[in-house]
């Protein structure tokens, strides 16, 4: 798994891309493609520094791993895309995707809901059990 971080608080926008040429190797060939919305702010009081984003991310399926896709996590930024990490997702049980990466305030969760063409998930602050932000997604086309 490869992690590139660059944040003052716990992720703060997700990306997700697409790569074709795997698309239909793995289980969430669904969740594959680009995706973009808000990754809004929930709880202030326990995370001061943070600021609602436009987010980018884009979704690839990893190889031909059937349960497993990378999301590139962006934000906008005067209108430019800004890389703020990218990570692999793991289809759960219930059919979410979840990540989990370890930041140097403390243990990050993501997961993500996908129907259709729209995408909810929450950035937890898994460490103390909090709610940092609410995610909204549409695929772009």
């Amino acid at each position: 798994m490869r992690h590139l971080i660059r944040f003052a608080v716990p992720v703060c926008a997700l990306i997700i891309g697409a790569d074709s040429a795997h698309a239909q190797s793995a289980q969430g060939a669904g969740i594959v493609g680009v995706w973009r919305g808000t990754s809004t702010c929930v709880d202030l009081v326990h995370s001061p520094a943070c600021k609602n984003e436009v987010a980018l991310y884009t979704v690839r399926a990893r190889g031909t791993a059937r349960d497993t896709v990378t999301l590139k996590a962006e934000k906008i930024v005067n209108g430019q895309p800004e890389l703020i990490s990218e990570d692999d997702f793991v289809r759960q049980a219930d059919g979410s995707w979840m990540t989990e990466i370890r930041a140097p305030r403390g243990l990050v969760r993501i997961v993500l809901h996908q129907s259709g063409d729209h995408m909810t998930g929450v950035l937890m602050d898994a460490s103390a059990n909090r709610k940092v932000r609410d995610i909204v997604l549409d695929r772009s086309r």
